[in-house]
């Protein structure tokens, strides 16, 4: 038990940590609906629930074993990011230019949007939550951890993922917040289109540098 509340209360810092799910989530949370923004949740979850998947049985030994599977996808989620970061930044630029049709084109865009899987791909863009869950699991994928505890691995943390990113939700969804945000709205996006920019030369960075 003392080994599971270990590993719980690692990923709780580690989630609440600046990336592209934070980041994501703030944004949606003080710009979109709640539903919205459970859906991108639920999205990120899932992912998470692939990558502790792949880390208890084994995959990091076979990236270890080939190193090209990790720059691969390194390379892919760098891309993923930079895309959404360069919407993220020209919307920004754009926004600014506009003014009252503004409400209007967010609200025709958010409607196309899905969300779910935009919360799954941005996790999932970044392959190094693999190396992350390797590290933090090193103790429960021993010869000596019991299978039981990597089920309840495989269940806990992504619950505890999907209700510590609720919480932040519904904290960053106040009233005062989204006024702050639609005051602001266009520098917020713009900042934060250029941090997905920066997540994604890292990973390209990194990718490289492996060669």
């Amino acid at each position: 038990m003392s080994l599971l509340l270990t590993i719980c209360a690692l990923h709780f810092v580690a989630q609440l940590s600046p990336g592209p799910d934070i980041i994501l989530i703030a944004k949606s949370s003080a710009s979109t609906t709640r539903r919205n923004t459970i859906h991108i949740i639920a999205g990120i979850s899932l992912g998470i629930v692939l990558w502790v998947v792949l880390t208890l049985l084994g995959f990091t030994v076979l990236v270890e074993q080939f190193p090209w599977i990790q720059q691969v996808l390194m390379l892919i989620g760098g891309l993923f990011l930079a895309k959404m970061g360069w919407a993220m930044l020209s919307g920004g630029l754009r926004s600014l230019k506009q003014s009252s049709a503004l409400e209007d084109v967010q609200a025709q865009s958010s409607a196309q949007k899905n969300y779910f899987l935009l919360g799954l791909f941005t996790n999932l863009s970044n392959p190094k939550t693999l190396i992350y869950f390797s590290s933090v699991f090193s103790l429960a994928l021993s010869s000596s951890a019991s299978d039981y505890l990597k089920a309840q691995l495989a269940v806990i943390i992504p619950l505890q993922t999907f209700l510590t990113f609720v919480l932040l939700m519904l904290l960053l969804s106040q009233p005062k917040i989204k006024a702050v945000y639609q005051r602001s709205g266009s520098y917020i996006d713009i900042l934060s289109g250029a941090l997905f920019l920066i997540f994604a030369l890292w990973l390209g960075y990194d990718a490289i540098g492996m060669f």
